[in-house]
């Protein structure tokens, strides 16, 4: 997104204070609902809401209302802060035109109040040509995910500071001056792209400057990880510049040594193939030394305090191995002497071992007598317990068997009376009326029943086919086909009527002479 300050001008101070909400509640909410915005915002009278239009109008937010109603920051509402912070601090007044377009940043030109010109570099990571940051950096480290606005925020902060460090050590970097979330405030460097310069007063000179400057960065503990033609800054007096550093590693790197050799083979690749320049030495991963530790002072991956204590606490843990190991052949003689006291002592113990055990076997003999005693009175308890209850469930076996034989005595004459029911009349059945009834009452079937009715019903007399004569037979047939010319021509008829309005109203005037003739045609 092309950064357009213009509206810079129009937005109030409940503007920007809404933004700052939204910028809040992106912490942990990939769209911001409303009611939050409000509640961060805290402003009078749902002013927020009117905020949030003006916003929306000049694209610094996005609007999602899919799932909920909710907003989030754009690249340009995130540029409009950064701007205000930086203006408000008094670092820059001005913006310019857009000098440089990268794979993960944009670069404008800005100045002070003084007129002093100045690069201003916005982040801009998410883009088609770069989204493989979770393969190529190490921005999120042990998180999932992250949004791109947070992703641009780390970038710029890493890379303000190795530039920071670089500049105070020495190196041909441009000035840093200040940032604020993805953006970058530094000296304009003057120069032009490496990769823009077609020829070369001095390459021997260039190349071997640029050797040395990788070497260098190797002695301070750094690698540049994208050391190239379009990285570097060339003036007309063959001076260097060396810019974007996001990317840089650590030499104690598991593929320092890789990244290394890349640097080192883009160069020499480009300067023979531009200026047919090829180079005799080039410097090697090996023969590097490492003088400073400038890598942990601004934590670059791959090396960090942490491993720097780690490594000190093993070579402590070695030193000591060693002393111990030199005490350890002193005492093995010790250790033989102590052994034979172990012995006698160990045959004393197992005398007041069997002592022991015998005074507990008595213990043991004596409780056991106590307990058959107590034992042999509860089983006499338990076996009068049980006889009584035989005698109880002996009496309720009798009871209920006198009931089982009067209840049968009584439900036999029932038994004996619903084999002469009679089956024509379940419906209206009451034990009252079966003395009325003939006990042998006949069973009818549904089919006899059914065939019975047949019988019963009168029959149709059945009607004589009439045999027509031949020309009662012409005649019909004259009849149908004149029906189906009628129906043809109707038909007909109808399709022209559909096309147009003027034959419509013509045939709606036909007589039916005009129709009978022209059916009396075919």
């Amino acid at each position: 997104m092309k950064l357009d300050p213009k509206a810079l001008r129009y937005l109030s101070k409940d503007d920007f204070r809404t933004l700052v909400a939204v910028e809040m509640g992106m912490k942990n909410h990939e769209l911001v609902p409303v009611s939050l915005i409000c509640t961060i915002a805290n402003l009078k009278y749902g002013g927020t809401k009117k905020s949030i239009q003006t916003l929306h109008k000049f694209k610094l937010l996005f609007h999602d209302g899919r799932n909920y109603d909710g907003y989030k920051l754009t690249y340009l509402g995130y540029d409009f802060l950064a701007l205000k912070t930086l203006v408000s601090r008094g670092v820059c007044s001005y913006v310019g035109n857009q000098i440089g377009v990268g794979k993960e940043s944009d670069i404008y030109i800005v100045a002070n109040d003084d007129n002093q010109e100045m690069v201003l570099k916005l982040h801009r990571l998410g883009r088609v040509s770069f989204k493989t940051i979770k393969n190529n950096r190490d921005y999120l480290k042990h998180r999932k995910s992250a949004s791109w606005l947070y992703l641009s925020r780390l970038a710029a902060l890493k890379e303000f500071a190795y530039m920071k460090a670089l500049y105070e050590n020495g190196f041909p970097v441009p000035t840093p001056i200040d940032y604020n979330r993805h953006c970058i405030v530094m000296s304009r460097a003057r120069g032009y792209p490496l990769t823009q310069i077609v020829q070369l007063r001095h390459p021997s000179k260039v190349y071997s400057d640029l050797m040395n400057l990788i070497v260098k960065l190797a002695s301070y503990g750094l690698i540049h990880g994208d050391f190239n033609e379009f990285n570097i800054l060339i003036n007309d007096e063959e001076e260097i510049t060396l810019i974007d550093f996001p990317q840089m590693v650590s030499t104690s790197h598991l593929n320092a040594e890789m990244y290394f050799d890349r640097d080192v083979t883009c160069i020499r690749v480009f300067f023979e193939k531009r200026f047919n320049f090829i180079g005799e030495r080039w410097p090697k991963f090996k023969d590097c030394q490492n003088i400073h530790s400038l890598d942990v002072e601004i934590s670059a991956s791959g090396f960090t305090r942490d491993m720097e204590k780690e490594f000190q606490d093993l070579s402590k843990q070695q030193d000591d191995d060693e002393i111990n190991n030199n005490d350890s052949d002193e005492n093995d003689e010790d250790d033989d002497e102590d052994d034979d006291d172990d012995d006698e002592n160990n045959d004393d113990d197992e005398n007041n071992d069997n002592n022991i055990e015998n005074e507990n076997e008595e213990n043991i003999k004596k409780s056991s007598k106590v307990n058959k005693k107590e034992v042999g009175k509860e089983i006499k308890k338990e076996e009068e317990e049980n006889n009584n209850s035989e005698e109880e469930d002996e009496e309720e076996e009798e009871e209920e068997d006198s009931d089982s034989e009067e209840s049968v005595e009584d439900n036999t004459p029932v038994i004996e009376e619903f084999k002469g029911l009679s089956l024509n009349k379940n419906r209206d059945f009451k034990f009252s009326n079966l003395k009325d009834e003939d006990q042998n009452a006949p069973i009818v079937l549904r089919k006899e029943f059914i065939e019975n009715l047949d019988e019963n019903q009168p029959t149709e007399p059945k009607k004589e086919k009439v045999e027509l004569t031949e020309e009662e037979k012409q005649r019909r047939k004259e009849e149908k086909r004149q029906k189906m010319i009628t129906d043809k021509v109707k038909r007909q008829l109808g399709k022209t009527m559909r096309e147009k309005v003027s034959v419509r109203n013509n045939v709606k005037s036909r007589t039916k002479k005009e129709v009978q003739a022209h059916i009396s045609s075919y």
